[in-house]
């Protein structure tokens, strides 16, 4: 063998080598990013076994902080994929590391860019492989989970045999990466190491829509509150003045908020004719006669699923809940 030959074959067992390298230290960035989470948040995972092993999945969840897509990542036994807010990742250097991990930019605005973010959600989910989104579309101002974006109807378009699984993260409003106190980052940490649950609820059924998909994240939401420990702080953000409804059995069951339009940013915290949306540990749903659930603005019987309490509880009411989950007693 030649000395140029020997050389040639040296530099590309390096290039090898150190394409191995780069490949396994992607792997590396979730076991590292649960290292790191762990010195600020104590975490507990549930309902794992709701994750499909193999295959396409969807992951929908709730939007609170910042930090939502790395508690995904840290927790999901499958690595995927993760649409964010473009200028969450819009930094010289930073942007080239996020999408190499799998976080897929989120356009600012112009159909054609959304159109082509569309088509790259599809070709993730036509290999087989985990997408996860935040369908609310920008991090809640008030603690409650706001109304869900269509989008995600328009990504599973032919797409039926997909799972999608609701996440719901609990226990983020509040801290320095959430709106809580009217601000981000601008406040002191509460206590020296949160506790957050990340709950993964059973598969939405069959024809899934925006407004389905919320109501099975708010359901998922009362399992992660149940694993809460200690006495829990109402929000802040729901004003008693503004209207509500409170079950002479069940408590309180929803609230209502000031609205929030600033920068660019509106979130809807009370509707006229309406006692506001479901508040933490609450699931709201509306069935008929037989007991068949209803999608948003059908009147039939009100049930409510609350913490602490075995199964969906009727309330006596008659009412409908629209689109951005908001409850109107007929």
């Amino acid at each position: 063998m030649s000395f140029s030959n020997a050389v040639w074959l040296t530099t590309v067992g390096i290039l090898i080598g150190l394409a191995s390298f780069l490949v396994s230290l992607r792997w590396l960035v979730y076991p590292l990013l649960r290292v790191l989470l762990w010195t600020r948040y104590r975490i507990k995972v549930c309902g794992l076994e709701n994750l499909p092993r193999t295959g396409p999945v969807l992951i929908v969840a709730n939007h609170v902080t910042w930090f939502d897509g790395f508690f995904l990542a840290a927790t999901c036994p499958r690595r995927g994929r993760a649409l964010v807010n473009g200028s969450y990742i819009d930094f010289p250097v930073f942007r080239h590391f996020a999408r190499w991990i799998g976080l897929i930019p989120v356009p600012y605005s112009g159909p054609r860019a959304q159109r082509a973010l569309i088509e790259r959600c599809r070709e993730v989910l036509d290999r087989g492989e985990v997408l996860a989104i935040f369908p609310e579309g920008q991090i809640s101002r008030n603690g409650l989970t706001g109304s869900f974006q269509r989008g995600l109807e328009v990504i599973l378009s032919k797409r039926e045999h997909v799972p999608v699984i609701p996440v719901f993260l609990d226990n983020l409003w509040g801290s320095m990466l959430s709106f809580s106190g009217g601000c981000f980052l601008r406040k002191w940490p509460q206590g020296w190491r949160r506790t957050v649950t990340v709950a993964y609820g059973t598969p939405v059924p069959p024809r899934v829509t925006a407004f389905r998909a919320r109501q099975a994240v708010l359901e998922t939401s009362v399992h992660a509150f149940e694993l809460r420990q200690g006495q829990v702080r109402p929000l802040e953000t729901i004003d008693p003045a503004l209207p509500h409804f409170e079950h002479p059995s069940l408590g309180r069951l929803t609230g209502s908020t000031a609205d929030f339009d600033r920068g660019g940013v509106q979130h809807v915290g009370q509707k006229p004719g309406t006692v506001g949306q479901a508040i933490p540990g609450v699931a709201l749903r509306v069935v008929d006669e037989a007991g068949a659930v209803l999608d948003e603005d059908r009147a039939g019987r009100i049930e409510a699923r609350v913490a602490g309490k075995p199964e969906w509880q009727p309330t006596g009411l008659c009412g409908s809940i629209d689109r951005d989950g908001f409850l109107r007693i007929e």
